[in-house]
């Protein structure tokens, strides 16, 4: 059980048997009483984010997950499945452990997993993934009221807006924390 009274930003923290990520840190003072920590820690079970206030120099219980590249092979309803590229089985993990960047993977990409004592805590997404545009629709004469966008759909099944010079068969760059358009792909 490693303890320590540095908690930094991106590190595992375990309490009440939950492991949380912790997102943000900061430091507060108040004159003689010494500091205060503020944490910002997203629950890795359920997604709930929680702040948490800890006197400075209070030790705090964390994890050190283990890291394993898996490959992404489909999902279902419920789970997505993967093949662990060292031992090739199948891991399932539920579809909520993934959340939303189930949406940006295409079958044979390889991701890395965290686990802890046996169980996935999360998926190491990408910050933007590149993926080809497979249905687009022609631009409407005259829909520039706005910024000038239109519905397409990637190979993955989602839909976003994106700019109106794109076209089928086009590669492009996708946020995966907003699912925005960012930019065209060479």
């Amino acid at each position: 059980m490693p303890l320590t009274d540095q908690p930094v930003k991106g590190m595992y923290i375990r309490e009440e048997e939950r492991i949380f990520l912790l997102q943000d840190r900061k430091l507060k003072t108040q004159g003689r009483q010494g500091g205060l920590v503020i944490m910002k820690l997203k629950a890795l079970d359920n997604g709930q984010i929680i702040n948490k206030t800890v006197k400075s120099g209070t030790k705090v219980e964390y994890v050190n997950p283990e890291t394993k590249e898996v490959q992404y092979l489909y999902s279902d309803d419920s789970s997505a499945y993967f093949m662990d590229m060292e031992t090739f089985e199948t891991i399932n993990i539920p579809k909520d452990v993934i959340g939303s960047y189930l949406n940006f993977l295409k079958e044979g990409d390889s991701i890395l997993i965290l686990s802890y004592e046996g169980k996935v805590l999360t998926v190491k997404e990408n910050s933007s993934v590149v993926l080809e545009v497979t249905t687009a629709d022609d631009a409407v004469k005259g829909n520039t009221a706005n910024s000038a966008t239109k519905l397409v759909t990637v190979e993955t099944g989602y839909q976003l807006h994106v700019p109106l010079f794109i076209k089928t068969g086009d590669k492009i760059k996708i946020n995966t924390e907003t699912g925005e358009y960012s930019g065209k792909s060479n």
